[in-house]
């Protein structure tokens, strides 16, 4: 079924697309009626297997992708890995890892997509940040990963300025807390403190599937009035 405000049969990617997040916006753009593929070192059904760190793995994976559906006028990047502590117990090699992961892919993915979406006078990507790249983050991400989402939100901002033109939006999501299997390993100590950081924490943490959905809305038709935005979905953590 098609739905509404999809922008449908326009073809789509999503990196991180075994994750919980990323494998519920693989699910709300097919129903809305996109080709749609994952990039994800997993591999598996419906997923083309990609270092999204590497750029000659991200190349041939958008190679691929272009051979089964066509250019990707759709790119979601929700592909990350955390780290935790200071800057003194995160090594370099892991902060230089989770950069890479989790930003230097960004970049690497858009300079694979823009050409295709230039040319098709339309283009949605969306980058999956975190709450932790508007307030700092803490020793339980690790300096790296606040780093590296704050930085997808500067990057974002860069590439709606360039592509404007284009007939192209980027555009960013801030997501605080959400049911996934991340979340549910912590300590239900710590899941407890870290809703307290939210107005109204009790109501627990939020709902991958509705991300997915606000997500999948900034890859839409009607969303084209809106780049270079970041939008919240922290239930309140954050209010910038």
């Amino acid at each position: 079924m098609t739905l509404p405000g999809s922008a449908a049969g326009r073809p789509a990617i999503v990196t991180g697309g075994a994750g919980a997040i990323g494998g519920e916006v693989l699910d709300v753009l097919a129903q809305r009626g996109h080709p749609v593929l994952g990039l994800d070192l997993a591999g598996g059904p419906g997923m083309v297997s990609c270092d999204v760190s590497d750029e000659a793995s991200v190349a041939a994976a958008f190679s691929h992708v272009r051979e089964r559906i066509g250019p990707p006028l759709i790119v979601v990047h929700s592909a990350g890995i955390t780290g935790q502590g200071g800057v003194e117990e995160e090594e370099p090699a892991a902060w230089r890892r989770i950069l890479e992961v989790n930003l230097t892919s960004a970049y690497l993915c858009a300079r694979q997509a823009v050409a295709g979406m230039r040319d098709a006078g339309w283009g949605r990507i969306v980058f999956v940040a975190s709450v932790n790249g508007r307030f700092g983050g803490s020793a339980l991400s690790g300096p790296a990963y606040a780093a590296s989402k704050g930085g997808l939100l500067t990057l974002a901002r860069f590439l709606a300025r360039e592509h404007a033109g284009d007939g192209i939006t980027v555009n960013a999501v801030a997501p605080g807390p959400h049911d996934t299997p991340m979340w549910q390993a912590l300590d239900a100590a710590l899941r407890h403190r870290i809703l307290s950081m939210q107005p109204g924490g009790d109501r627990g943490p939020g709902d991958p599937r509705d991300l997915a959905a606000t997500i999948a809305h900034l890859c839409s038709d009607e969303a084209r009035y809106i780049t270079g935005a970041t939008i919240d979905v922290n239930g309140g953590q954050w209010m910038g």
